[in-house]
């Protein structure tokens, strides 16, 4: 039994980089394929809901080169980005991101301006117009870590197609060469957890297929709004928002009742310096159907354009509606260690 413990929590975390030069313009360009580090899993993460333990995956997309003065626009069209899988499916339970130099030192976190990454295996329930692969995690420079309570966690399995895009910008006056964004994502292998919450992630955004930003034009106020059905039945559990400098509010309704209104802490010169999120253990009960809504406001006092305004918040969900045909089971068989999710997963696809 010890054995088995020590290596469950011993299994190998992935450092994935992917290398990009600089082209035209400061924009990267991707040079070479994805190459494959190993790395040292923390064992330090205590077990979860009865499970034998945690592990900790990391990757990194980069190297980039970012001028000084670089908008964030130069990578909309040309992200940097890696495709990854899991070894075994698993269910996540937080994420957290930094910016790094070639020797692992912190730079600036307003280096980030969004990243996202995406569950091709999925598609987008918030996006009608077409299909797209369903965000599960997000992150804008506030955003450096997020957690799920205690026994939630987003289902992955090893036949799920990931993948992670990050567009930078460099607002200040000091070029930075070798740019990492780092990720590090806390799971918990499927086949050793027990009374696991599946959890759903839906990305409210004002624009919800493509998540392109706003633009603000100078000493201009903008209000925008989107509403939403949530696709099943659940609670939800945590809410956070994606916000850009300029931002004076965000706020999400259920069922057009206001649930959560945030306000970011600004600097002098209106850069956000923090973000309160929303959390309810408990959760806040959605039926299928109901209206999921945000509203995002931008006050632009500056002389120049804000031209990558992002308007969106991440809301997880836990999932209480069992006969839905997307809903998705904790249980797993220790026989084939194949969970009901690959079988509804399977289904999907077909």
């Amino acid at each position: 039994m010890k054995k088995a413990l020590i290596i469950s929590l011993i299994l190998p975390a992935l450092f994935i980089s992917l290398v990009a030069c600089d082209k035209s313009g400061g924009a990267p360009g991707i040079a070479d394929a994805a190459v494959v580090k190993p790395a040292t899993p923390d064992t330090s993460t205590p077990a979860t809901s009865g499970t034998s333990g945690a592990q900790k995956l990391t990757y990194k997309v980069g190297p980039f080169s970012l001028p000084a003065g670089q908008k964030a626009m130069n990578m909309w069209e040309a992200p940097g980005s890696i495709n990854f899988q899991t070894d075994e499916p698993l269910w996540i339970t937080s994420f957290e991101n930094s910016i790094e130099d070639g020797n692992g030192g912190e730079l600036p976190a307003n280096l980030l301006h969004m990243a996202i990454v995406s569950n091709a295996s999925e598609k987008n329930p918030l996006c009608a117009d077409k299909e797209v692969a369903n965000p599960f995690l997000a992150a804008t420079a506030t955003t450096r870590k997020i957690e799920l309570p205690d026994g939630h966690g987003y289902p992955v399995l090893a036949t799920d197609q990931l993948d992670a895009k990050v567009m930078l910008q460099n607002p200040g006056t000091q070029d930075y060469e070798n740019v990492y964004f780092k990720f590090t994502i806390t799971a918990v292998p499927m086949k050793s957890a027990k009374n696991f919450k599946d959890v759903m992630p839906l990305l409210l955004d004002v624009d919800p297929c493509d998540h392109q930003p706003m633009m603000v034009s100078p000493k201009e106020f903008v209000k925008k709004d989107a509403s939403f059905k949530v696709p099943e039945a659940g609670l939800l559990i945590k809410a956070y928002g994606l916000l850009q400098d300029s931002a004076i509010e965000i706020s999400l309704k259920a069922k057009n009742q206001p649930l959560w209104d945030a306000k970011p802490t600004l600097s002098a010169d209106h850069k956000i310096e923090s973000l309160a999120d929303f959390a309810d253990p408990a959760g806040i009960p959605l039926a299928k159907g109901d209206a999921l809504s945000l509203e995002v406001a931008y006050d632009n006092s500056a002389d120049g354009w804000q031209d990558a305004a992002t308007g969106a918040i991440m809301a997880y969900v836990t999932r209480t509606d069992d006969s839905s045909k997307n809903s998705k089971e904790t249980a797993t068989t220790s026989t084939t260690n194949l969970s009901a999710t690959d079988t509804q997963k399977a289904l999907l696809k077909n």
